[in-house]
């Protein structure tokens, strides 16, 4: 399944071309799908080349993001398991499928998770960094059981442009009781300065507000599907998101409160927990300490009046529901 919008031609060649090169696969169980983003015509012809492929288009008029565009790849294709690849980026090598048919023939198991590399620049060069072996955040280098993910009712979320992969990756991982795990790094991110987490330089990480829907819409899930988890998952949430906030200023601070707002009065008996501060307080000292991870080494300087401005955001949201018209 490749989504593309404004990728060039020789970057989606470089792509297939690097599916087209696998070896120890059955080629007649592959089926590529293109899916145009706001693209409503694609010459397939170029790809006659790649003569181990079937190579698909589908496109409509207005662009609508990633997320909408894989939805529309799963809505016209019906394989037993779904990959997501990005236009601009590439297969690691020619044994990067072999792993995943092997994890499949031997049970119908319904995540399967590979290694991936992202290409980074630096000032001496470009570096390339591995996924963590248990990545549960990126679409790509994964499996996905459509089985699996339609008796869940998993679906990319229309109304998310950006963080989709944040909610649909993050479900698709949490609600799953079989998840296998390759040790085989087989993706490679590339570089792409026009892409849209590196566009504009990484604006992409000051969209909180954007990051708090995500959220949103991920708790409202997870509340119908898996309830267990959603206390333990909402505190991770807010522990991340105090280092997050340090890290990443949001761009628009009133669009960020409005759903931040949201988000706290949907899970206002989490917050309204007397014990709330101090579940929060121990994951962000856990976080700063974990040596691997994103914040190792921030201090917690701050966190007493980021959990104050919760506890008002929801105070906010409350008298704003009381002052709503009746029947709203």
């Amino acid at each position: 399944m490749i989504p593309f919008h404004n990728e060039t031609p020789e970057q989606l060649m470089r792509l297939l071309a690097s599916v087209n090169n696998q070896v120890g696969v059955n080629f007649g169980q592959i089926d590529v799908q293109l899916i145009g983003d706001g693209i409503t015509d694609w010459d397939l012809t170029q790809y006659q080349l790649l003569a181990n492929l079937t190579v698909r288009f589908y496109g409509y008029a207005d662009s609508l993001g990633a997320g909408y565009a894989r939805q529309a790849g799963l809505q016209r294709t019906s394989g037993r398991y779904v990959m997501f690849l990005d236009a601009d980026d590439v297969l690691q090598s020619v044994f990067a499928l072999k792993p995943f048919f092997d994890a499949v023939s031997h049970g119908n198991h319904e995540v399967i998770i590979a290694r991936y590399l992202q290409q980074a620049r630096f000032p001496d060069g470009m570096h390339y960094i591995p996924s963590h072996p248990h990545d549960w955040k990126s679409p790509v280098a994964k499996w996905f059981n459509r089985e699996y993910l339609e008796a869940h009712d998993l679906k990319w979320h229309p109304e998310l442009r950006i963080f989709e992969d944040t909610y649909f990756v993050g479900l698709a991982c949490e609600l799953a009781s079989d998840i296998v795990y390759l040790d085989d790094s087989v993706y490679v991110w590339l570089w792409n300065p026009r892409s849209t987490v590196r566009k504009d330089n990484r604006a992409f990480d000051h969209q909180l507000d954007e990051w708090a829907k995500s959220h949103r819409f991920f708790f409202e899930t997870m509340r119908k599907q898996a309830p267990q988890y959603v206390a333990r998952d909402f505190y991770g949430y807010m522990a991340d998101l105090f280092f997050h906030e340090l890290k990443f200023p949001p761009a628009d601070d009133a669009a960020f409160d409005r759903e931040q707002k949201k988000l706290l009065a949907e899970n206002r008996g989490l917050w309204g927990n007397p014990n709330s501060h101090d579940q929060v307080t121990a994951i962000a000292q856990k976080l700063s300490e974990q040596a691997d991870g994103d914040y190792h080494g921030m201090a917690l300087d701050g966190i007493d009046a980021f959990l104050q401005k919760q506890d008002k955001l929801l105070y906010q949201a409350f008298l704003e529901a009381q002052s709503a018209p009746a029947g709203n």
